[in-house]
């Protein structure tokens, strides 16, 4: 027998069985990344694309704060040139009744994860979102961008960088192979990166909580050189004295900052629960005053935060509370065997309580979720009391919040934990626009025509942002049946790429 032969033969069969076991991952990494649903096709629907007129209409101000009645708003070239009472009849404009309705900007929302899902941006539009801050930034989603720019259904995008964090060589290849990390151990490799990142075209760079101090001083200084945004999470690494003299112009959670108080405080428990909500308390107007200093902006992300105690004891209950159906099927349905990742439903739920706790554990469990909650509630209300500009954001794919139905969601936490409708409005519209230096927010001549009409005045009730009639991107109308039609489409796709049965919820 030929030994070298029957070794030469083996050695084959093991690397074809390799590559096969890499395809196989490879597929299964891009499936429970939602990119294996059906993808709509977004040129079916079609704009009203010529210059507009919005007759009779109530205009939310520039402060926000209030509608100005009977407005006539004209849009030429995607642009807005006059709003004023006059009456304009233009043949060749295409007029719109804005009788009894109320016009605000486009919405934003601050913090989402597209991942492979493109039929996302649809349901951003369909859902009044013009705009949205990419928070993991891949290349599919610059593509998406200039897609969009040339005229694709979409909302504009602000575009992060992948995130950056500081592991072993071992670890860092599995980070970034499975959640698409950029490994950086040290000051050279950082500005390494954040200069590829900036010839790449990203908006900014995603700092998160693996990062090491060394390194993220080093992102701050070359971002601050080249113009580019430094964003993201509070480094386990760095206390908040060092956030304040980096050039960090955003905290993407107000998780963060509690999670930094919490280990100010030494770590809160069931127990301790009620002495660490008044230590939030009273520690607000020093953090502040901090903010406020350094102009750094807080993304909210309070929903969800508040959904992690009911995702553990009521899960099922929840998932009837979201529009579950049109949540990519491959994010929501992910797989039992990938540990910690984005499932929805209950077998993979990212949230769900460990099997095998005592009755006395699981009510410790709850105390600690609720208070992580409530502590979230407390230091946004004071926050913004104190003049922290706040924009909302969603951390949209997560489970279960829904790419643009979330932002409504958001918005109502938001006023019941005690801000005003117009403060809600503002974080979600002007705020993030000037932030991200786009000349939007606000409905004032020369500013592009990203705007909602409504049926009902949100300014009433934030709710009523629910309540869109007609969605203009850029000056393009879209009315109300093609945004039935659009979504009615993502709802078809993810029903045909489905593989787990969610009639229940």
């Amino acid at each position: 027998m030929n030994w070298k032969k029957v070794g030469l033969f083996f050695l084959s069969i093991i690397m074809l069985l390799s590559i096969l076991m890499i395809f196989l991952s490879y597929r299964q990494l891009s499936e429970i990344y939602g990119g294996r649903t059906q993808v709509v096709d977004a040129n079916q629907f079609k704009f009203v694309d010529q210059d507009l007129v919005i007759n009779n209409v109530n205009v939310l101000s520039a402060s926000g704060d209030r509608f100005l009645p009977n407005q006539t708003v004209v849009i030429k070239q995607g642009i807005i040139t006059s709003i004023d009472t006059t009456t304009f009849d233009e043949s060749d404009y295409y007029s719109v009744d804005g009788a009894g309705k109320y016009l605000i900007p486009g919405l934003v929302d601050s913090h989402v994860h597209l991942f492979k899902s493109p039929n996302d941006l649809l349901l951003y539009v369909a859902n009044g979102v013009t705009h949205i801050r990419e928070m993991i930034g891949e290349p599919k989603h610059l593509q998406w961008r200039k897609e969009i720019e040339a005229g694709r259904i979409g909302p504009d995008m602000y575009i992060a960088s992948p995130r950056t964090g500081s592991f072993k060589t071992l670890e860092g290849w599995f980070m970034a192979w499975s959640q698409g990390f950029v490994n950086i151990k040290n000051p050279a490799q950082a500005e390494k990166m954040v200069k590829k990142f900036y010839r790449k075209g990203y908006d900014g760079i995603k700092v998160y909580s693996y990062l090491n101090k060394p390194s993220y001083e080093a992102v701050n200084r070359t971002a601050m050189d080249l113009g580019m945004d430094v964003i993201g999470h509070i480094p386990w690494s760095v206390s908040l004295e060092d956030v304040w003299a980096s050039n960090q112009s955003e905290i993407a959670h107000l998780e963060e900052l509690m999670n930094a108080l919490n280990r100010a405080f030494g770590q809160f428990n069931s127990e301790k629960a009620a002495a660490f909500l008044e230590y939030v308390e009273n520690e607000s107007a020093a953090l502040a005053d901090n903010l406020k200093q350094n102009n750094i902006h807080v993304t909210t992300t309070l929903w969800l935060t508040k959904s992690f105690v009911r995702q553990k004891f009521e899960l099922q209950k929840v998932l009837t509370e979201v529009a579950l159906a049109y949540e990519n099927p491959g994010i929501s349905e992910w797989s039992p065997y990938i540990p910690q990742g984005l499932g929805w439903l209950p077998e993979v739920n990212r949230y769900k309580l460990p099997d095998g706790l005592t009755e006395e554990e699981k009510t410790g469990r709850r105390v600690y979720w609720e208070t992580y909650g409530m502590a979230c509630q407390i230091l946004l209300k004071n926050l913004a009391e104190r003049g922290v500009k706040i924009v909302a954001g969603t951390d949209a794919n997560l489970p279960p919040t829904v790419p643009g139905f979330s932002l409504h969601q958001e918005l109502e936490s938001m006023q019941e934990a005690g801000l005003s409708a117009a403060e809600v409005l503002q974080s979600a519209t002007a705020v993030p626009a000037a932030w991200m230096k786009a000349n939007a927010g606000t409905i004032e001549v020369n500013k592009v025509a990203q705007l909602v009409l409504l049926n009902e005045n949100p300014l009433l009730d934030i709710q009523h942002t629910k309540s869109i009639e007609t969605v203009i991107l850029n000056g393009k109308l879209l009315d109300r049946n093609t945004l039935d039609q659009m979504l009615e489409a993502v709802k078809m796709a993810n029903d045909q790429s489905r593989k787990k049965d969610i009639s229940a919820f």
